[in-house]
């Protein structure tokens, strides 16, 4: 439990400290986390190239 509270409050700071590091790094894993969900899903499911 200490150490979830010690890393929420060194996030905090960071975000604090550098917000637009921060929202460039959550931006590029939002990207990347989409892609690899549209990789997985789309590459396992029997529907043709037009997706949904």
């Amino acid at each position: 439990m200490f150490l979830a509270i010690l890393g929420f409050a060194a996030g905090v700071f960071v975000g604090y400290k550098y917000p637009r590091q921060v929202e460039q790094a959550v931006e590029s894993t939002k990207k990347l986390y989409n892609d690899l969900k549209d990789k997985f899903f789309k590459g396992s499911s029997p529907q043709g190239p037009s997706g949904q």
